[in-house]
């Protein structure tokens, strides 16, 4: 039953988004997002932690679109913890703030090197080795961001690295 619900849910990123955009609950987006790699992360060894606002409202976009984003950021931070020893632990928020709602990924991966952080988010940059990246994700999650009138920022934390999502409430 697991299996069948999450080949469906991967049917539906193989298609394009022609529906008009719609409310979103992202504390749901960041739960989908979960569900299709969750395992992936526990198996890597990494400890997730989810913290949602109880009262957060909707966003206007398309759930899947939002889930790509959600997955790039995720695996990202999967990414970045598997090169480093120590603790693995991956924490995933959303909360608003008079600024919008916000949804952020923040990992022990390390961090990212500050002559990369102005540059993290053009197209076919990565600092992953030759054949494991494109590149693409993190410019592809921005242009994402940007479609739904929101804002997608990169900086370090003292373990690692923190991404923050910021979109404009439905009103």
């Amino acid at each position: 039953e697991r299996a069948a619900a999450i080949i469906d849910h991967m049917r539906m990123f193989g298609r394009q988004a022609k529906e008009e955009p719609e409310p979103v609950d992202p504390r749901k987006t960041v739960t989908n997002a979960l569900a299709l790699v969750g395992e992936q992360l526990r198996l890597a060894g990494i400890e997730t932690v989810t913290e949602f606002a109880e009262d957060c409202s909707s966003v206007v976009g398309h759930p899947i679109l939002m889930e790509q984003v959600l997955l790039n950021l995720i695996t990202n931070a999967r990414d970045a913890m598997a090169e480093r020893d120590g603790e693995s632990k991956l924490t995933l928020r959303v909360f608003e703030d008079d600024k919008g709602v916000h949804v952020t990924s923040e990992d022990t991966g390390g961090g990212i090197p500050e002559n990369v952080l102005p540059r993290i988010f053009e197209p076919f940059y990565t600092t992953k080795e030759m054949g494991k990246g494109t590149g693409l994700g993190l410019s592809i999650s921005y242009g994402i961001v940007r479609d739904m009138n929101g804002n997608i920022e990169a900086e370090n934390t003292d373990a690692g690295a923190r991404f923050t999502v910021t979109l404009p409430r439905i009103s």
